[in-house]
């Protein structure tokens, strides 16, 4: 399908076998000895035998490739979907499927329709039809808010990872906002707890879409960003980025607060400098 990660595939042929996306990578590669890589990655005997098997070319396939990345969810965290995008597939005739437009950490809105991304069932892959809910209708100040977070999440992400200057007015730098995403995202009491963004502040029409995780967590010794690209749902990822720049950006207004307006002291420990 259209912009479809391979992993993506791999999932809707293990459920059309009513097996699991290992067994059938298993079997495809099982009489290579040599290394296969990843199915996002894979190497190029690994990439030619599954396309023989889906009936198309290698090289069309080969765009569908999708390495690992630091700017990226996590290989095994990127069940993410656009509920406007799988729609219009049930519409078409075409089976669910998951692009990997979606796939980027910082980025909660599908590049298409600009609609939030939702962490996807756990079933999706044997969805024939797909009918969401309807879209409510957010009020001004919430379309502020999912603004806030997703031109934040991309500023964030271009000076990180691809040279951009991070803005002059805006308070410590890409390294400083990277370790208080991982502060405020999980537990650094040292007691077990709720991470603070479980604290936010939201009105009824976000209450899907910003959130914090649903049980306490055990504390954490060492902020890892690769623990950050485990979160697979965008709520969780908004609430940790609304924080964020709550606290970096200066001048905001009072109605964009994420429920507080100073860090907690034992946040603000577990961070450099802001």
């Amino acid at each position: 399908m259209r912009d479809e990660s391979l992993r993506s595939v791999l999932n809707r042929a293990a459920a059309f076998y009513e097996c699991t996306s290992f067994q059938v990578w298993a079997s495809l590669n099982s009489d290579d000895p040599r290394p296969v890589g990843d199915v996002e990655s894979p190497s190029g005997a690994a990439l030619h035998r599954m396309a023989a098997a889906i009936g198309m070319p290698a090289s069309d396939l080969l765009a569908h490739r999708l390495p690992d990345a630091p700017w990226l969810l996590e290989p095994h965290a990127r069940n993410i979907y656009c509920p406007m995008c799988w729609d219009e597939d049930s519409v078409r005739g075409e089976p669910c499927s998951i692009r990997r437009a979606w796939t980027w950490l910082l980025r909660t809105t599908c590049p298409q329709h600009g609609c939030p991304l939702r962490i996807a069932p756990e079933q999706w892959a044997r969805f024939t039809r797909f009918h969401s809910l309807p879209a409510p209708q957010f009020s001004e100040q919430e379309r502020r808010i999912l603004h806030l977070i997703e031109s934040f999440g991309q500023a964030l992400e271009q000076s990180l990872y691809f040279g951009r200057p991070w803005p002059d007015d805006w308070r410590g730098n890409p390294q400083v906002a990277r370790q208080l995403l991982l502060a405020v995202s999980f537990n650094v009491r040292k007691i077990r707890d709720f991470p603070l963004i479980n604290y936010v502040q939201v009105s009824s029409n976000l209450t899907s879409l910003i959130r914090g995780p649903l049980h306490q967590y055990e504390p954490v010794r060492k902020l890892r960003w690769d623990s950050y690209r485990e979160i697979a749902d965008p709520a969780l990822r908004r609430a940790s980025l609304w924080a964020t720049a709550w606290t970096l950006l200066p001048n905001l207004s009072t109605d964009l607060s994420p429920g507080w307006t100073k860090l907690p002291g034992h946040v603000q420990a577990r961070i450099r400098c802001l």
